[in-house]
């Protein structure tokens, strides 16, 4: 009788390990497809600004940036003259002549208030970026 005991809870081990198996092989695969397509919503779409320098302004254009963290930004500058524009925090620069609009593209990875500047004989703080928090 106890051999007949013994060789059940054997068996019955080696079909436990296996049916524990695929389950687990399921769950792993359904966590990783759901957090590979939540970085594929996470800011693939850059979200676009189209700006421009006018009398060393920002013309038609009053507001804050406002964007996500990990958000794809990209801003595309136009000027009535030669400009160099600099974004703090992130430290891109960008020099804009007449009729040549330049795109500073980055991924907003830094939360906080950035002033975006032109530079030349002064430094002018043309407007802010704000990177919110997801």
């Amino acid at each position: 009788m106890r051999s007949h005991v013994a060789r059940r809870n054997r068996g019955w081990r080696n079909r436990g390990w296996r049916s524990w198996v695929a389950p687990i092989v399921a769950i792993v695969t359904i966590i990783a497809s759901t957090n590979i397509c939540l970085a594929q919503n996470t800011g693939d779409e850059p979200r676009r600004f189209e700006l421009r320098i006018e009398n060393a302004r920002v013309a038609d254009y009053t507001g804050t940036i406002q964007v996500r963290r990990d958000d794809a930004v990209e801003l595309t500058w136009s000027a009535d003259r030669r400009s160099v524009v600099h974004l703090h925090g992130y430290d891109i620069e960008v020099t804009v002549d007449a009729g040549k609009p330049q795109t500073m593209a980055f991924r907003a990875r830094a939360t906080g208030r950035f002033p975006i500047e032109m530079h030349g004989d002064r430094h002018t703080v043309l407007i802010y970026l704000e990177v919110h928090p997801r």
